[in-house]
């Protein structure tokens, strides 16, 4: 870690940052597809109804375990965390770019800020999730920070992919991320207090498992 943590958080959530989300769509691609999210009032609706709440119950309070787990450098409580989350990701394609990702950003990391921590859990779990990746990265932070940096991730990738997909311009896509992230914000310490107990979204898990036999995508996943 840098020895100013603001400027590293600012480097890992910058959009130049190679972590591979890009190329995701995380199921996007196939609601556009299918009608259900066509201009900016559907994709702030899908945001706030379907991934704020799987923010909130589920991936906030997993970020929660995994910074703790990543601060006190404890590998088996995050090779723990890893095998249920990946039993959590039904669709292979969610699971698949998860681990894409994620390890593009743990081998960024290690070249980055090496360690020899790093380097040991890298050799036991090459191919880690994301949102444990995202817990080592930022486990000199604050939780509260950490956290917001994940969920900030996780919103904004699914606008840029937006921008691609749907006719929307910038302006509409960040007035969209703003509000959403200040709903988000409301809620967020008491979801780092609750137990992940997971979010029925059945929704985005049938899109993911559509868009791996779509006849032509932009988007990995």
């Amino acid at each position: 870690m840098t020895a100013d943590s603001l400027l590293w958080l600012l480097q890992a959530n910058d959009s130049g940052y190679p972590s591979g989300a890009y190329a995701h769509s995380s199921g996007l691609e196939e609601l556009v597809a299918c009608g259900v999210v066509s201009n900016a009032a559907d994709l702030e609706l899908f945001l706030q109804r379907q991934i704020l709440p799987a923010l909130l119950t589920f991936d906030i309070p997993w970020f929660a375990r995994a910074h703790a787990a990543a601060a006190a450098m404890d590998v088996d409580a995050l090779l723990a965390l890893d095998a249920e989350l990946d039993a959590w990701r039904i669709p292979a394609e969610l699971r698949e770019a998860s681990r894409r990702i994620g390890s593009q950003r743990l081998e960024l990391l290690i070249t980055l800020d090496p360690s020899p921590f790093l380097t040991d859990f890298s050799k036991t779990c090459p191919r880690c999730h994301h949102l444990i990746v995202c817990a080592l990265e930022l486990a000199a932070l604050p939780l509260a920070q950490a956290a917001c940096a994940y969920a900030y991730q996780a919103i904004s990738s699914l606008t840029s992919a937006a921008l691609k997909l749907i006719r929307i311009g910038q302006s509409a896509c960040q007035h969209i991320l703003r509000r959403t992230l200040a709903k988000l914000g409301l809620q967020l310490d008491a979801a780092l207090l609750r137990e992940p107990d997971g979010w029925f979204n059945p929704l985005l898990e049938i899109a993911s498992l559509r868009h791996a036999r779509s006849h032509a995508r932009l988007f990995i996943s």
